[in-house]
């Protein structure tokens, strides 16, 4: 028998429910093999004990019949914790052949309003890869009370190039939301004359009382870009105690004015920390072309003992 058992679960992801070794749970490995539609595997994800249902979230992830979506979808509201954890790392697994209609976007709508974060969480970022949420909805989800639902919000955001709707990220009482804000919108900078906007949101978090945040506002610039009076500060922040910031100011000052970006960057060449000069070596390549001083500044770190640092400067 354990060796019949042996044979029967190896391989599978879903045999690994075989630890409650229920009799529900052997019918549906066993249903399993005959690669059964969804209506074979409803009673399953209804049955009263949440380890079988377990087993038929993982089956169903398995066989991935019609309909799986929303059935997977439907999971997320489940009473169990387990049930409805499996249910969202399913759908992020499958996210890429799900089809993107209305039998799935309903249920995961609903499940925003679940009260566990991780199914809210996940509910978003299937929202967000199927191309079924709109700024109304990622934007509602920037008040929610957990950290990672609210970064999924701004990466929605971004998916539907919604840069107004950040506003409440940046003044957002987490690190890890300012710092998503932040890189969402030195992504959408670029597009559609919005550069503006985005430093007037960017403004604040380059003065942020945490170092993360800084440094991710300074990156932004790179996209958003630098000009006065926000490069005086930039130039400023190449003198900041923490390198992150150091880092970031480099990167922004590739968007800065050539007569005002080349010389600091020159001098950020001289940084303590071989990522600041890394950075200041991918800002100035772009400026080598026509730019003499860039050149010039390039030159000078050939010897530099950091080889990244070295590697870069030969592009010029």
């Amino acid at each position: 028998m354990d060796e019949d058992r042996k044979e029967v679960t190896g391989g599978s992801a879903v045999r690994t429910a075989l630890t409650a070794a229920s009799p529900r749970i052997l019918e549906l490995l066993a249903l399993a093999e005959e690669q059964p539609e969804l209506p074979a595997l409803r009673p399953y994800l209804a049955d009263p004990d949440p380890a079988v249902r377990r087993a038929a979230v993982a089956t169903l992830t398995e066989t991935a019949p019609a309909g799986t979506g929303p059935a997977l979808a439907a999971a997320l509201a489940d009473t169990d914790g387990g049930v409805r954890a499996d249910a969202a790392a399913s759908l992020r697994e499958l996210v890429e052949v799900l089809p993107p209609d209305t039998a799935l976007r309903e249920p995961l709508v609903r499940g925003l309003v679940v009260a566990d974060p991780v199914v809210r969480a996940a509910a978003l970022d299937v929202l967000r890869a199927l191309g079924l949420g709109d700024a109304e909805l990622f934007a509602g989800a920037l008040t929610d009370a957990a950290i990672g639902v609210r970064i999924q919000a701004v990466r929605g955001l971004v998916s539907v190039d919604a840069l107004a709707a950040l506003a409440p990220g940046a003044a957002d009482a987490s690190r890890e939301v300012r710092v998503a804000t932040a890189g969402a919108l030195g992504t959408l900078a670029p597009g559609g004359g919005r550069a503006a906007d985005a430093r007037r949101l960017l403004t604040p978090l380059l003065r942020d009382p945490d170092v993360l945040v800084r440094a991710a506002a300074l990156e932004a610039l790179a996209s958003a870009g630098c000009p006065a009076p926000l490069d005086a500060d930039v130039v400023a922040a190449l003198g900041d105690s923490a390198w992150q910031v150091r880092r970031g100011a480099a990167t922004a000052l590739g968007a800065a004015a050539p007569e005002l970006g080349v010389p600091a960057l020159g001098r950020a060449l001289a940084d303590p920390h071989a990522d600041v000069r890394k950075a200041a070596v991918l800002a100035l390549l772009p400026l080598a072309e026509r730019e003499v001083g860039a050149r010039e500044a390039l030159a000078s770190v050939r010897a530099d003992p950091d080889a990244d640092v070295r590697a870069y400067a030969a592009r010029a």
